[in-house]
């Protein structure tokens, strides 16, 4: 970019900041401001130097204007209210430019896709970026073309989506591992682990029930290892039993013979199980949560 031929000049506050100062004080920082904005933002801290720049001004009225107006850093001298109007324009002036080339590239896409195209191409390019710099920075200095763009962006869109789906699959897979290592399974074989996440999704879509944290989802673990006497195919066939039935809780299992091994307050209560109300009274004293 070649060198900005001027700055913005503000009246005002230039007349209300030298107002006290002599008529060559304010000659030298015109001189020495338009040092700073034609060299690269500083002037060198070389008194000698930059008083061949400043005509006319002894040594004295050039220290006493830089110590005024201007600060000292380790590449020489700024004022650091020009600094910040050059730095407005330079970004003002590439805003601009970049503005200039996005609207170019559209009255292009205008004339090179259809309707359907174009508005499609700019409906994926404002879900992948935030402004017309980022577009500028990201897509045309690669892809010049509309027709390529589109394709383009598509592409990118499917990726991000794929990328998406695997994430979400792989934070699902942490999070259930981090959850693995924390509980104390009474049993460690993947026969018991997937009932157990089965019997989860049961509660979970029958009841609209989850565990609430580790410590009742230990207690309800702790409940059928001692349900089931520590016998992992037992433990299996409880949960079944439960799922089975449509119950929220665990219940010993069923002898064989029909007899259940719940004491008598249990048979009485298996006995009147007659509605779903009845069920879920029955269900609620024995349930872990």
């Amino acid at each position: 970019m070649s060198k900005d031929p001027a700055f913005l000049f503000y009246s005002t506050d230039f007349y209300e900041g030298t107002r006290m100062m002599l008529p060559e004080e304010r000659a030298c920082y015109i001189d020495l401001m338009i040092y700073q904005h034609q060299n690269g933002g500083y002037i060198p801290n070389d008194l000698k130097r930059v008083k061949m720049y400043c005509s006319g001004v002894d040594e004295a009225t050039l220290q006493a204007t830089l110590q005024a107006k201007f600060k000292l850093c380790d590449k020489g001298w700024y004022n650091k209210k020009l600094k910040n109007v050059i730095e407005e324009r330079e970004n003002f002036s590439k805003k601009q430019s970049v503005n200039g080339i996005v609207g170019q590239f559209w009255k292009r896409a205008n004339k090179e896709l259809t309707k359907t195209e174009v508005k499609k191409l700019k409906s994926l390019t404002s879900q992948t970026c935030s402004n017309n710099e980022d577009f500028n920075t990201n897509w045309l200095n690669k892809i010049k073309t509309p027709k390529a763009m589109l394709e383009a962006m598509l592409k990118h869109l499917e990726n991000e989506d794929e990328d998406e789906i695997k994430d979400i699959n792989r934070n699902k897979d942490e999070v259930k591992k981090e959850k693995t290592k924390t509980l104390n399974f009474p049993f460690n074989n993947s026969s018991f682990l997937n009932s157990w996440e089965l019997w989860k999704d049961f509660k979970r879509s029958e009841f609209g029930f989850k565990y609430k944290s580790t410590i009742s989802e230990q207690a309800a673990l702790k409940k059928i290892a001692e349900l089931a006497n520590y016998n992992h195919q037992e433990a299996i066939s409880i949960i079944n039993q439960s799922i089975e039935n449509g119950w929220k809780g665990f219940f010993k299992l069923n002898t064989p013979n029909g007899k259940s091994t719940h004491n008598d307050t249990d048979k009485e209560l298996t006995i009147n199980r007659q509605t779903a109300a009845t069920i879920d009274s029955n269900s609620r004293g024995w349930e872990v949560e």
